[in-house]
C-alpha cells in the first residue's frame, strides 16, 4: 500500500514536470531600440528613439514594419519612401537572417538614397535579438546590384551618413581575389565597399586587400594574401597599366600562401577595373628582378588559371 502510493506521487511529480515543461514560453526578448530616417536633404541616415511593445522575435519584426512606415517626431526627417520600400512578407534563413520580400517598386531607388534606404531597413531589424543579417529579395528573387546579388548584409556594413563632411562619400562594387586555405590558388569575392572620393579606385582594391577576408568570407575558407605590414606607397594607371609601388615588407610573401598566389591576388584583383588590363610591380620606387623565386621585373596580366570557383 505504501509502495502503492510512493509510485502515484512520484508519477505526480513526472507529470507536473512534463507539463510544466511543455507549456514553457517562448524565451521573452528584451530591446529598445531606433527607428531610422533619412535627412531633408536625403543624404544622411538619421534616427530616434523607439520602444518596441513586442517581446518575441516574429512579432519584432511585424512591429518594425508597421514602425517604418511612422511619421518621425522631428519635421526634419523624412520617413523612408512608402511606394518604394513595401514588406510584402519575410522569413527566416539558418544562418540568423530575416529575409524581407520587397516590392518591386524598390528597384526604382537609385544612387545615394537607396544606399541609405538599405541601410535604415538593415539597421533597424539588425536591433531584433536573433537577427544576425538582413537579406533583400524583390518579388522573391534575390536583391541585385549590376549582376551582382547583393547577399546578406548587416547593421556594421553600413556607416550613417553619406555626406561631404564624412570620409566615406563614394560607393562602389569591387572584385577582390583572396586565397585558398591551402594557399595554392585564389578564391574571387564581391563587396560593396564606401571609400574616401580623394581615393583611386585602383587604392581602394588595394586597401581592401590588405585589410584581408571579412568573416562572411573567411567562413568559406578565403585567407589574406598580403604580406604583414605590406603598404603601397604609390599606385597609378596609364594606358592600361597600373603601376603599383610597395614597401620592402611585400617581399617577404605571406606565410603559407605561395608566391605566385600573392601577386595574383593583386593582379588580378585590379584588372577587374574598367582601366587596368596589366599590372607592374616596385619596391620603394625601384624594378626588382625576383620575388623570392620567380620573376619580378615583367609586366603581369590577368591569370584565372590560378582562380576557383568557390562552392
Amino acid at each position: 500500500m505504501v509502495m502503492k502510493k510512493i509510485q502515484k506521487l512520484i508519477f505526480l511529480l513526472g507529470l507536473l514536470v512534463c507539463l510544466t515543461g511543455c507549456n514553457k514560453e517562448p524565451e521573452e526578448i528584451t530591446t529598445s531600440g531606433r527607428l531610422y530616417y533619412l535627412d531633408s536633404g536625403e543624404s544622411q541616415l538619421v534616427s530616434e528613439g523607439y520602444e518596441p511593445k513586442a517581446d518575441f522575435k516574429e512579432a519584432l519584426v511585424k512591429e518594425y514594419v508597421d514602425a517604418l512606415q511612422i511619421e518621425p517626431e522631428n519635421r526634419e526627417y523624412q520617413r523612408l519612401h512608402p511606394e518604394a520600400v513595401k514588406i510584402l512578407d519575410y522569413s527566416f534563413g539558418e544562418a540568423d537572417q530575416l529575409i524581407l520580400n520587397l516590392d518591386a517598386a524598390y528597384s526604382t531607388l537609385t544612387g545615394i538614397t537607396e544606399i541609405l534606404v538599405r541601410a535604415a531597413i538593415v539597421k533597424t531589424f539588425c536591433q531584433i535579438e536573433g537577427v544576425e543579417y538582413v537579406e533583400f529579395h524583390i518579388n522573391g528573387l534575390p536583391y541585385m546590384a549590376g549582376e551582382v546579388p547583393v547577399g546578406m548584409m548587416k547593421a556594421t556594413d553600413f556607416i550613417d551618413g553619406i555626406s561631404i563632411q564624412n570620409s566615406y562619400s563614394q560607393y562602389a562594387y569591387i572584385t577582390l581575389y583572396f586565397a585558398t586555405a591551402e594557399g595554392d590558388a585564389l578564391m574571387e569575392t564581391h563587396r560593396y565597399v564606401g571609400y574616401n572620393a580623394d581615393l583611386s579606385m585602383e587604392q581602394v582594391v588595394l586597401e581592401q586587400l590588405i585589410a584581408g577576408p571579412n568573416e562572411e568570407e573567411a567562413a568559406v575558407g578565403m585567407v589574406a594574401t598580403m604580406p604583414e605590414a605590406a603598404v603601397v606607397n604609390k599606385v597609378s594607371t596609364k594606358d592600361g597599366i597600373c603601376y603599383v609601388d610597395w614597401n620592402e615588407k611585400f617581399l617577404n610573401g605571406r606565410a603559407n600562401v605561395q608566391e605566385a598566389i600573392v601577386l595574383y591576388s593583386v593582379v588580378n584583383s585590379l584588372a577587374e577595373l574598367a582601366n587596368v588590363n596589366k599590372v607592374q610591380f616596385r619596391i620603394n620606387g625601384e624594378s626588382r628582378k625576383l620575388y623570392q623565386t620567380l620573376e619580378f621585373s615583367g609586366i603581369f596580366e590577368r591569370n584565372l588559371d590560378v582562380t576557383i570557383t568557390k562552392n
